[in-house]
């Protein structure tokens, strides 16, 4: 089996090791102000004296909160609340009955026959990131990793929505404002840990508030035209929100949810650009794990583009990508609140008790994880896969969960075994790359890469 030392830890800051750590007055990186008792532990009281909250690590009881009991543990106002004014009242953010039924109304986006065509879609946006890659190696640039792969995702995300190609432009447009409005969180949650009330949920700047305003407009405006020219497909997301009725009343989708939804697609991109990021950041400092993408790969669809029967024979690719996740959750924390006196392990929970689940915490928790802190992909070809399961929640779990969670394996996976497969990715300021937990997890500065297609 394999020791620390022959596996790669990719960046992270490590435990803080000093007594149990303070969370009020950080500089910036609350990443390293977690005390290492957090990454030991089943429960820790990290209350404070206006909140009683409480950090839940155990696989058994985070079971109960997301999957036996979410009636009970309700949506706390969280950091995710912040992103209502561009989410407006998505299941993500919001936790009552219509909630429910509006994830019921969704479930026909994630059925196999969807993501088939969807599937098409990501290989006509990856053939398309190849000319633009090739474009970038003629010029010699060097190029933000993070924006070169929103780019590939959101042109993703609009052709899965609107059955089209994203115009330049509109991508221009809506990175922007998208970019405007969470370095504007980002911003004010570093000023809110640095008075001293880390925990406390910040208030919005109005600045972010119009970033939000001017991309739902856009979301809205891309909406009409696509429906004015029915330019889009009966499998396209839009198709399937327009049609889209409650099981309990046969109520459509109003205007604003649609665009809710929409709005909601188009920047979760954002997270899975963001884990494709730290994925070919970890694999161009493992030529090792990268040499054996591309044999299997190869092994699987020979020098032929792979098709959608055979995703599920690239196993090792899979588990890079699932690895890349649990190293690096898109959001790092999630909270819940008791909505009435409950018993919660040995804890006895008074009703508004806040419960916070940190998959950063969980995925590195030492008694979880062998080599928590390590790259292993094999892990998950072991024989206590199954326990190691139970502690992996990159897209929540239960009610809640992420409704695109499938989806985002699958596509993860397509695009990086294609991508590693045509190009050599070079990040030039390795030594320089550290992730922060603000909103959602991100590297300190942009990793910079020059990109280089392979030839066959």
């Amino acid at each position: 089996m394999d020791t620390n030392n022959s596996l790669y830890r990719p960046p992270a800051p490590h435990p803080y090791t000093e007594g149990t750590g303070d969370f009020d007055g950080v500089e910036t990186n609350l990443l390293k102000h977690l005390p290492e008792e957090l990454y030991k532990a089943d429960i820790v009281d990290i209350s404070t004296s206006e909140q009683p909250n409480f950090l839940i690590n155990d696989p058994d009881l985070i079971s109960v909160i997301f999957e036996e009991k979410p009636e009970i543990f309700v949506k706390a106002e969280g950091m995710i609340e912040l992103l209502r004014p561009l989410l407006g009242d998505h299941p993500i953010v919001t936790s009552n009955n219509r909630c429910v039924d509006q994830r019921d109304m969704i479930r026909p986006i994630g059925t196999m026959r969807t993501q088939q065509v969807n599937f098409e879609h990501i290989q006509n946006s990856i053939n398309r990131f190849g000319d633009y890659c090739e474009e970038i190696q003629n010029e010699n640039r060097v190029i933000d990793l993070s924006l070169l792969l929103r780019r590939l995702n959101a042109d993703i995300a609009y052709r899965m929505l609107f059955s089209n190609e994203l115009p330049t432009d509109v991508f221009n447009e809506i990175n922007s404002h998208a970019r405007d409005f969470e370095t504007r969180i980002s911003q004010v949650i570093r000023e809110t840990a640095e008075q001293g009330v880390a925990w406390q949920l910040p208030k919005l700047p109005q600045t972010a508030m119009y970033a939000a305003q001017q991309l739902r407009y856009l979301v809205s405006m891309l909406i009409d035209g696509n429906i004015q020219h029915n330019s889009f497909s009966h499998h396209s997301f839009l198709h399937k929100f327009l049609i889209a009725r409650s099981p309990e009343t046969n109520i459509p989708f109003t205007r604003k949810q649609i665009v809710d939804h929409v709005a909601t697609i188009l920047n979760s991109q954002e997270l899975a650009a963001a884990a494709l990021m730290w994925a070919f950041f970890v694999l161009s400092q493992c030529p090792e794990a990268k040499q054996k993408i591309r044999e299997e790969v190869c092994k699987v669809g020979g020098h032929d583009d792979i098709q959608f029967e055979q995703l599920s024979r690239l196993r090792y690719t899979r588990n890079v990508f699932r690895e890349i996740l649990r190293l690096y959750p898109p959001i790092p924390h999630l909270t819940r609140r008791a909505s009435r006196p409950i018993k919660l392990g040995k804890l006895a929970l008074e009703e508004g008790a806040q419960i916070t689940v940190s998959p950063w915490i969980v995925h590195r928790h030492q008694q979880y994880w062998f080599n928590p802190d390590r790259f292993d992909p094999e892990r998950y070809m072991r024989k206590d896969q199954h326990i190691i399961m139970k502690s992996f929640l990159p897209f929540g779990r239960g009610l809640r969960m992420c409704t695109g969670a499938s989806s985002a394996i699958l596509q993860g996976t397509l695009i990086l075994a294609s991508l590693v497969k045509k190009f050599d990715i070079e990040i030039l300021n390795a030594d320089k790359v550290e992730p922060e937990g603000v909103l959602f997890l991100a590297p300190t500065r942009p990793i910079v890469c020059k990109v280089t297609p392979l030839r066959s």
